[in-house]
């Protein structure tokens, strides 16, 4: 994580918010890097500029379950300072290079007491993320396992490549590993998708759009 020079246009992100762009940091967070961690304290309100960031549920035996959204817009931390929560409920990521905007925890704690305008918009991103949520929830249990792993395939490109794990794959799907691994080969075998010596994955972005309606 560094520090950025704002551009002006980013004070836009924050006009249905009624706060001030002048009290934020610019952050710039490259793809893995997380922003919030779980169970620990949440010291800004991220304002998501540019990117796309997961969250996820750190198990204790180290294992990672995604919860049903990622997000490429609103704010993170909200669900903690609405709950007033001590810690972090949930680890959040940045699947892409990753912009936005930091705002101070205790200014945001007074907003929400103060600013009606501000309660408004927090409450609204809570509603979409809720939303998002259920019909992702939905997808995955009617949806084929076949057709959940292209669909995250889609989801988590970059250009024609995929460059996750599998234990990623499984952590967003709620798919065995040993099961990914199956469609995985079967994907390569039908030339749907090939790995590369690199690490990572070349899509055929035709065929795998076929594969998830």
């Amino acid at each position: 994580m560094r520090e950025i020079q704002p551009k002006a246009h980013y004070a836009e992100q924050l006009r249905p918010y009624e706060i001030d762009a002048a009290d934020c940091r610019c952050l710039f967070f490259s793809a893995g890097e997380t922003l919030i961690r779980q169970g620990e304290p949440v010291e800004s309100l991220y304002f998501i500029i540019e990117g796309r960031v997961e969250a996820l549920v750190l198990q204790d035996d180290g294992r990672r379950l995604a919860l049903c959204y990622t997000a490429e817009s609103g704010a993170l931390g909200d669900v903690e300072l609405m709950q007033e929560a001590d810690g972090a409920t949930a680890t959040v990521a940045a699947q892409t290079d990753v912009i936005c905007l930091a705002y101070p925890y205790a200014r945001a704690r007074r907003q929400r007491e103060e600013n009606l305008v501000f309660l408004r918009q927090v409450a609204r991103d809570l509603s979409l993320k809720l939303t998002r949520s259920t019909d992702r929830l939905v997808r995955a249990s009617l949806s084929p396992a076949r057709e959940q792993v292209c669909r995250h395939l889609l989801q988590h490109r970059r250009g024609s490549r995929y460059c996750g794990t599998l234990m990623e794959i499984s952590a967003a799907t709620g798919i065995s590993y040993r099961h990914i691994q199956r469609i995985i080969q079967k994907l390569c075998a039908d030339g749907v998708m090939k790995k590369t010596p690199q690490g990572f994955y070349h899509l055929d972005l035709e065929r795998l759009s076929k594969s998830c309606p």
